[in-house]
């Protein structure tokens, strides 16, 4: 018999001004932050985390911009800085790569981390897990950490303000802990884990089919609501639970494979994280030859949430490109997820069947 040692979130706020409960959650943390972010992030929440920070007493010891890319440049350059500066803790602010780059630094420092996302585009907030890219935004491997966040704040009302093709690459994002891990666990041995990080991924395309295009609604018009709650808790929580249960044998497949591939190409890196593997997802159906009606019906729900359903809608590949995001994609760790083989050829054949049916919605 094993043991096995699952890390889970310690202390999670979610809801409207919930950076209230910043100082009071840092408290226990230390006495000296070093907190680092994305430049639109540090510049519209500085003020307000400062204040909360001052009248709790913690001392803001630096604040750094994260470099840009969740690369091992920019994580090693930012856990000497906090290191010289010894903080007690540290503290990241704003999207998925800043936040991922927040908690390597913090494990090779051997310190805590508070996360607080600006926006709900990953679950990058709550996993014990770093997406790593090289200097130029191609992707290059996972780091799975030992620890989750020791407290991540979700306000809504931060999210609300971010454009909303961040939600919807975060509902594209959310979509593939069903896709891709129904696919990839139909090959392994049930246990409780494994049940469990596939029902966690069904209840997150449950939420957003049910409260995802209301969710869009609000963000666009700037009005919170119960359903905007919802679909920030699939996109984080539910989903981060997922990634949790699933850990290194089921977290990714085929969508986030294509994600990958796509990386190589300079022009994808304009467009969010979620909205490739969005599109990725419905790729992985065809992969996995479902039917024409269902992939009709999945592509009507992308189109719902604002989802790109075809490849054109990301980026324009010649022939040569193509092929090479297509084998760079067949070849990746998360393509080794799926239940059968997968080659080049069938991943441009399963983008030609996604753009051909996508057509007639």
């Amino acid at each position: 018999m094993t043991t096995d040692q699952l890390p889970f979130p310690a202390k999670i706020f979610r809801g409207a001004d919930a950076l209230n409960y910043l100082g009071e959650c840092c408290k226990t943390q230390g006495e000296k932050v070093f907190i680092l972010g994305g430049k639109t992030a540090l510049e519209k929440m500085q003020g307000k985390i400062c204040k909360q920070l001052a009248e709790a007493g913690i001392q803001v010891i630096a604040t750094e911009w994260y470099g840009g890319e969740c690369s091992r440049t920019n994580i090693e350059n930012l856990t000497t800085k906090a290191l010289e500066h010894k903080a007690d803790f540290i503290m990241a602010v704003g999207g998925g790569k800043a936040l991922d780059t927040g908690k390597a630094v913090a494990a090779e420092c051997r310190l805590p981390i508070i996360t607080v996302p600006t926006i709900a585009a990953t679950c990058a907030a709550v996993t014990p897990l770093t997406v790593l890219y090289n200097d130029n935004g191609e992707f290059e491997c996972n780091l799975f950490l030992k620890d989750c966040p020791a407290a991540t704040i979700i306000d809504t009302m931060v999210i609300l303000e971010a454009p909303a093709f961040w939600l919807a690459a975060g509902i594209g994002d959310t979509l593939a802990k069903m896709y891709e891990l129904r696919g990839a666990a139909s090959a392994m041995e049930p246990t409780s884990f494994t049940i469990s990080a596939v029902t966690n991924g069904q209840i997150c395309y449950d939420i957003i089919k049910r409260f995802g295009n209301e969710a869009l609604n609000s963000v666009e018009n700037k009005q919170n609501s119960k359903e905007l709650d919802s679909t920030v808790d699939a996109i984080i929580l539910f989903s981060g639970m997922s990634s949790i249960y699933g850990g290194e044998k089921l977290r990714n497949a085929a969508a986030h494979a294509i994600y990958n591939g796509l990386t190589k190409v300079p022009e994808s890196h304009k467009v969010a994280h979620g909205l490739i593997v969005g599109y990725g997802n419905l790729c992985l159906l065809a992969l996995e030859g479902r039917s024409d009606e269902e992939i009709i019906e999945e592509i009507k729900l992308a189109k719902c949430c604002k989802i790109p359903t075809t490849l054109k809608q990301i980026v324009k590949l010649s022939k040569e490109e193509l092929t090479r995001v297509a084998q760079v994609s067949a070849k990746a760790t998360a393509m080794k997820c799926m239940p059968f083989e997968v080659t080049g050829d069938m991943v441009i054949q399963a983008m030609h069947r996604v753009d051909q049916l996508a057509c007639q919605v």
